[in-house]
Order: structure tokens, then C-alpha cells, then sequence
């Protein structure tokens, strides 16, 4: 049977010391410890605690530590291994040293805005199943960059930070990047030697760097990012692939993608003018749904899209490569390919106007061919299984 082991708050004075000797006196834990509200320990002059055990090499259950907001440190200075390992709360904690942990199955950082540094030893953490750091004051991920496998990624809304380096080679569930502005410097990320995931997701990075990403199943996503190039030179197949709303994009390289199985988007990417870096892609079993102020699309060994097209651009645009293939049954779905709109959109949405009789420079005029699809208004938050849904 598991136990938890609390260490009480001031109210519980003898049985906090009696809990805190035990803790202290063992090299192994078999159990939970949880240290919840507050501690029974001597508070310096500015009114804060400090706690360290330095015996315990190994809890067998979790170490949580929650809302005991006088604690400034917290140390364990012989603990390799633990099971879950939570903190939060802890408006003070400043001070966070477990210079020998290397393994831990779940790893939850929240609302810690005064924790800067982690002080996980020379190599750190190489071993976890999932982790969530938000809202905290880190600016780097030290002490967790060399982990070699990982679940489950989550790390939004630390103001402060400024980088994230992984060596993972896999991600088997999800990695979640989002609202980590490096105090508005951006963040910048790098997994050099990632390359398979399940789905990816990355928002207001300032870079990203994926040179070894080779297959990802489900969706890569790229929403808000300041980056002004992405490349991903061996990524050779994608579930879904998405980018929107990346203000600074002018280029796009993926020379070795071949399929997309679910939605190809690329939305509101306000200087991006040439989408050319997809030569080889040749299936899209979703939606192809491009939309935004591009004045060039090139796809030359395209020989499928099974879903919706939807190509729409506010610039003088040239659609009789795509009519032809309308024409061939590349496309399977409804059609749309025009330029000169005044609020292009996404798949689902109704052309605002046409522009036949306009060019672009360097080819015939600009063309509008539409297949019987339904006036669904939507902007580019549409979701990905909509857009594969309008066929």
C-alpha cells in the first residue's frame, strides 16, 4: 500500500518533527512525501524558510510541494530518483538544488515566479515521462536539456525564458511551446537530435531549429512565431502541417517532404510572398488550404490532394497551373483559386471578389474556379478536421 508522508504546518509542531526525523533518517522512501501550506521550520529575518534533506536517495512515489508560500529553498542533496515530482504554489522559492536527480516519471512546475535557476546537478534529469513548466521565472531549461525521452512536452507562459535545447530523439505524445517571450526577445528552440514525434506545436518562438525531425504522425504547428525562415531539410512526412500567423515569414524549406495525411495550411503569413520549398511533396490526404498575400505557388511534383483546395490571395495571382490540375483530378474536393481578394480566407470561406483580367508578373492572367462548395464564413482559426470535412 502507498503512503503519503506529510509534513505538517506550524499547528502540528510535534508531529511535523517526529515526520521530518523519519524523512531525514532513511536513505530510501517507500511512499509519497507531500509538504502542503507550510512548514514547522525557523523563518529567517525576511520571513522565509529554507528546507534540505540530505539523506534520501530515492522516493519510490511522489514529492509534492504545494502552497507553502514562505519556502525560499527547497534542497535535496543526495535524491536520484523520484516518481512525480510537483511544485506549486511557492510565490518565494528561489532556491531549488537536487544536484544527483536524474529520473523522474512526471515533472510539474506551476505558478514558481521567483524560481530563476534549476540546480539539477552536471547532467541533470536524463530520464522523465512528462513535463509542464508554466508561469515561472526560469530563463533557461538547464538541468532538464538532456533529457533523452519524453512523452509529453509542455512549457508556456514563462516570461523570462529565453531558450529551450533538447537532445530528445522522440517525442511520443505531444510537444506543447506556447507564450514564452524571453522577456519579448523571443524564445528560441532547438531539438538537434529529434527525429520522430506525435504532434508538435510551437507558438511565439523567435526560432526553431529541427535538423534531424524526420516524421511526425500528427500535426506540426506553427501559430505566432516572429522567425523569419523555418527549414526542416529531412522531415519526409507530416500528419497535418500548419502555418499561421508567423508576421515575419518570407521562407519556407522542406525538400524532402513527400506527404501530408491530414490538412496542409499555410494562413496570414503577412511577408511571405513565394511558397516554393515544397518540391517533392506529391500527396495531401487532408485540405490543401492556403490564404494570405502570396504573389507565388509552386508545388511541381503535386499528384494528389485528396480534401478541399483553397487557395486565396489579396495579390495578383496566376491559378492556371492549379486548373489544370482541378481539371487532371489531382484534386479530389471542392475547389477554389483566386487572387485579388480583398479578405482572403481559409477553407470554408466564400472568395470576396475575383480578379479576372489582372497578372502577375511573368504569367497569364489570374483565374477563379470554384466546385460547389457551401458558404461556410470562418477565419483561420478554423480547425484542421473542418477543413478535411468540406470535400
Amino acid at each position: 500500500m502507498a503512503i503519503t508522508h506529510y509534513i505538517l504546518p506550524a499547528l502540528a509542531l510535534a508531529s511535523t518533527a517526529l515526520d521530518a526525523s523519519q524523512l531525514a533518517s532513511c536513505t530510501t522512501y517507500s511512499g509519497s512525501v507531500a509538504i502542503e501550506t507550510g512548514l514547522a521550520v525557523p523563518q529567517d529575518a525576511n520571513g522565509h524558510q529554507q528546507l534540505e534533506i540530505t539523506t534520501v536517495k530515492k522516493i519510490t512515489g511522489n514529492l509534492t510541494v504545494t502552497n507553502a508560500i514562505a519556502l525560499s529553498s527547497l534542497k535535496f542533496d543526495s535524491l536520484q530518483s523520484i516518481r512525480g515530482f510537483e511544485l506549486g504554489g511557492l510565490t518565494v522559492l528561489s532556491e531549488l538544488s537536487m544536484p544527483a536527480l536524474a529520473e523522474v516519471n512526471q515533472l510539474n512546475f506551476t505558478a514558481l515566479p521567483a524560481l530563476q535557476v534549476l540546480d539539477f546537478g552536471g547532467v541533470g534529469i536524463t530520464k522523465a515521462v512528462s513535463v509542464l513548466i508554466t508561469n515561472t521565472g526560469l530563463s533557461s531549461l538547464t538541468g532538464i536539456n538532456n533529457l533523452q525521452q519524453i512523452d509529453t512536452f509542455n512549457v508556456n507562459n514563462n516570461q523570462a525564458l529565453q531558450n529551450i535545447s533538447l537532445q530528445v530523439t522522440s517525442i511520443t505524445n505531444s510537444l506543447d511551446i506556447e507564450a514564452n517571450d524571453g522577456y519579448q526577445t523571443g524564445l528560441t528552440t532547438s531539438f538537434p537530435m529529434l527525429e520522430t514525434a506525435t504532434n508538435m506545436t510551437f507558438r511565439n518562438c523567435s526560432s526553431i531549429s529541427l535538423p534531424a525531425l524526420a516524421n511526425v504522425t500528427e500535426d506540426l504547428g506553427f501559430y505566432g512565431n516572429t522567425f523569419e525562415t523555418f527549414a526542416a531539410p529531412n522531415l519526409t512526412s507530416a500528419g497535418g502541417l500548419i502555418f499561421v500567423d508567423n508576421t515575419a515569414l518570407t521562407n519556407i524549406s522542406l525538400p524532402q517532404l513527400t506527404s501530408i495525411n491530414g490538412t496542409y495550411q499555410i494562413a496570414n503569413n503577412t511577408m511571405l510572398k513565394k511558397i516554393d520549398g515544397f518540391t517533392k511533396l506529391s500527396v495531401v490526404k487532408g485540405a490543401l488550404d492556403f490564404s494570405g498575400n502570396f504573389t507565388d505557388v509552386e508545388l511541381p511534383a503535386l499528384t494528389q490532394v485528396q480534401g478541399a483546395f483553397n487557395m486565396q490571395t489579396s495579390s495578383n495571382f496566376d491559378c492556371s497551373a492549379f486548373d489544370k490540375l482541378k481539371q487532371n483530378k489531382v484534386v479530389k474536393g471542392n475547389y477554389i483559386c483566386s487572387g485579388g481578394q480583398t479578405k482572403p480566407g481559409p477553407a470554408g470561406t466564400k472568395p470576396s471578389g475575383t480578379s479576372s483580367g489582372s497578372k502577375a508578373s511573368g504569367t497569364s492572367s489570374a483565374g477563379q474556379f470554384q466546385a460547389n462548395l457551401p458558404v461556410v464564413m470562418g477565419g483561420t482559426s478554423l480547425v484542421a478536421g473542418i477543413l478535411q470535412l468540406v470535400l
